[in-house]
């Protein structure tokens, strides 16, 4: 399949082949001597739904020696990130009535943190996750259990989150997770056709009002699916994202931060960039199949 024309600011492209990979909505100028970060891409069908998997990871040698070092590296990232003026700018947004209303409604049990990528390889997973570490820290012991999966995920990287207090799961249920209790789920950079597979799979109101989606911005992957429909591109765009667009006008989405500017040298801009909180609001008689048509 050819490339899609580059522009100046590129939209959300779902994957042709059905992988996961982590996506920008929107693209960052590199910092200054800062190493592009890759990351790797893992499966996951965004148009065809398959079954739960089995799953182990890829490397399935535990290294005390890697353990301990990574372990190091995670409590250095979570110290550094909660002492940094961009994390008391998230704490204030998240102290705000907004958030902390849609938080008191939900009432999340369980946080679920999909797509994080390798956190040994890049220093961005690594943020990220510390930041899924102290988000649960602030919500206290009513969040009682933290998921983290990724399929990329070696044995060495799971040893080193169930250290931090997560569970890390024995099937890829390839982002499709149906609730069963108040859940938070926890998406940073995730393409779209993920966050489409996980509302498909919940696509029900009582399910949805159970859910609160933190990752990328609802309402910017529906500017993205209006600009490739005025500029005659394929619908590919906007078959991986029917719901996530179907079911925005019943979605309270509010920014991770106040809306204050980063400094470019700030190592979070590209960890958290547009990163924005989703909250569900549906009537028990919404037309739900009506919303995709």
């Amino acid at each position: 399949m050819a490339a899609a024309p580059a522009a100046k600011t590129p939209k959300p492209n779902p994957n042709p082949t059905g992988e996961w990979t982590l996506v920008l909505p929107r693209r960052i100028r590199r910092l200054p001597n800062q190493t592009p970060y890759r990351p790797v891409s893992s499966s996951i069908q965004t148009l065809t739904p398959s079954p739960p998997l089995p799953w182990a990871p890829h490397d399935p040698i535990v290294d005390p020696a890697r353990v301990s070092n990574l372990l190091q590296r995670m409590q250095s990232t979570i110290v550094h990130l909660e002492g940094s003026q961009f994390y008391r700018r998230l704490l204030f947004r998240f102290n705000s009535p907004q958030i902390q209303r849609g938080l008191s409604r939900v009432s999340p049990t369980r946080m679920v943190v999909y797509g994080i990528g390798s956190i040994e390889s890049y220093a961005i997973p690594r943020l990220q996750l510390a930041l899924a570490v102290l988000l649960r820290r602030e919500m206290g012991p009513a969040v009682v259990a933290m998921e983290v999966f990724d399929p990329i995920l070696s044995a060495t990287e799971c040893a080193v989150a169930a250290a931090l207090g997560c569970v890390v799961g024995d099937v890829d249920e390839k982002g499709r997770r149906a609730v069963t209790e108040s859940t938070l789920f926890y998406m940073p950079h995730c393409e779209v056709g993920l966050y489409d597979g996980l509302l498909e799979a919940n696509w029900k109101p009582s399910a949805l009002n159970r859910m609160i989606v933190l990752g990328n911005s609802f309402s910017e992957y529906a500017s993205s699916v209006s600009w490739v429909r005025l500029c005659g591109k394929p619908t590919a765009a906007a078959k991986t994202s029917r719901h996530v667009i179907g079911v925005r006008k019943y979605v309270e989405e509010v920014g991770m931060q106040d809306g204050g500017k980063v400094d470019e040298e700030d190592r979070f801009l590209k960890a958290f960039h547009d990163t924005s909180w989703h909250f569900f609001e549906l009537d028990d008689d919404t037309q739900m199949d009506v919303l995709i048509e």
